[in-house]
């Protein structure tokens, strides 16, 4: 009785076993009598293969390129560049820290200006010149009246400012762009010297003598700057403080007009 019962126990374990078998042979035989379908089945897994690479392709390519980092060449565009503010504070902090380095700043010292030299060579300069005008007399107005005949406007040295004189003044002032006012001022006295010395002749020659004579170095007017008319100046030169060369410009026309009696 106990073996009549464990035989279909055993058959009843080992069919599950069986039935995978047996659904394999099935489809062996049904793909063995359908060729076609084993080409279709093929083909398909073929296609899910590719189309699944193909996917998987796509993820790769479109992942997202990593970021540049921007290069000199790339920075032409103001967002590469620091903001002017923080630029200048920047350049303003350095300049405080480059003046606090070299320390207290030292005022700025000019050199003295060049002393103007003293020279004889023009009429012109910040000197005071006699107004001299119709009715003065003296040895200043024969000064006049012969640097007007040294000039060529010949008139007789008397020393009076009369209306010969004046009127000579006059024309003078007019040929020479002067205020034709017959005043003698600085621009006439300015355009009437002479610069004199030695071997020089005529008028202006004797003006300086009689000049010179009246500052008590007496000198003979005779119109010829010789020996005694070089000491004459000379000395009137060195008691005047100034360059005793021997030569009369601007500087000894002057001090003899300006100091006559």
């Amino acid at each position: 009785m106990e073996q009549t019962m464990a035989a279909p126990r055993t058959s009843h374990r080992a069919a599950p076993s069986r039935r995978p078998a047996q659904a394999i042979r099935r489809l062996l035989s049904w793909l063995r009598r359908h060729p076609l379908a084993i080409g279709v089945t093929v083909v398909a897994a073929i296609t899910l293969v590719a189309s699944a690479h193909q996917n998987a392709q796509g993820r790769a390519d479109n992942t997202p390129p990593p970021v540049a980092v921007p290069t000199l060449d790339d920075c032409a565009m103001a967002e590469c560049l620091p903001s002017s503010a923080d630029v200048g504070a920047d350049s303003e902090a350095a300049d405080i820290d480059a003046d606090s380095d070299a320390g207290p700043s030292q005022p700025e010292t000019l050199p003295p200006a060049p002393q103007e030299a003293k020279t004889q060579g023009s009429g012109s300069g910040p000197r005071t010149w006699p107004l001299i005008k119709a009715g003065a007399d003296g040895e200043t107005v024969a000064a006049i009246q012969l640097l007007l005949a040294a000039h060529g406007y010949r008139t007789d040295a008397d020393a009076v400012f009369g209306p010969a004189t004046s009127e000579l003044v006059t024309a003078y002032q007019r040929d020479h762009s002067l205020a034709s006012d017959g005043i003698v001022g600085p621009d006439t006295w300015h355009a009437l010297i002479i610069n004199v010395r030695a071997g020089d002749r005529g008028p202006a020659v004797q003006a300086i003598q009689r000049l010179l004579t009246a500052h008590n170095h007496s000198v003979t007017a005779d119109g010829v700057f010789g020996q005694q008319t070089i000491k004459a100046v000379t000395a009137f030169q060195t008691d005047h403080q100034l360059a005793a060369d021997g030569i009369v410009g601007p500087d000894t026309w002057h001090a003899l007009i300006n100091l006559v009696k």
